[in-house]
């Protein structure tokens, strides 16, 4: 399975809230949303970034497919850059996380050169809204439904970038 598809319950699910979200009038109901929202969106992320990581280990060989399912089988909202790159990518070898990063550093100017948010603080703020709401119960009330959306969007980048380093 391709990991792009992992984004499409969470890209479906997003556009049928783009028509509810805008007459919710209620703060309380409005931000408890944008948690939902954030732990759909993260999850579509875990999911995606186990699929580039199983990919790549089950194309290098067999035992390291397997490895690699038993080990990152429960990232559980660890995915944060830094888990990425400390947690993950290295683990395959630092060429690879030196891929990522150069990777990571075109998409930035791309989205900057086209006045777009940072990709890599889109991802941060999402997986940090997730994290704040699943495990502190603090809904993202410093963020909008259209920045939240925007966060996901970005951030997928983030993982289009892995899958790039992760290719021979």
């Amino acid at each position: 399975m391709s990991f792009e598809s992992r984004f499409t319950l969470a890209d479906d699910f997003l556009t049928h809230v783009d028509g509810l979200m805008d007459d919710i009038d209620d703060p309380f109901i409005r931000y408890r949303y944008l948690g939902f929202i954030a732990v759909a969106a993260v999850t579509a992320y875990e999911l995606a970034i186990k699929d580039v990581m199983q990919r790549f280990a089950d194309e290098k060989h067999k035992a390291l497919g397997e490895l690699t399912r038993a080990k990152f089988s429960r990232l559980n909202g660890r995915i944060s850059l830094n888990d990425l790159k400390r947690g993950q990518i290295v683990c395959f070898g630092r060429k690879y996380l030196v891929k990522f990063d150069k990777k990571l550093l075109e998409a930035e100017t791309i989205a900057r050169t086209a006045r777009e948010p940072s990709i890599a603080s889109s991802y941060g703020n999402l997986v940090s809204w997730r994290h704040k709401f699943v495990h502190e119960g603090e809904p993202p009330t410093n963020a909008t439904y259209p920045e939240l959306r925007s966060a996901y969007t970005q951030g997928k980048e983030v993982i289009r970038c892995m899958d790039m380093a992760l290719r021979r």
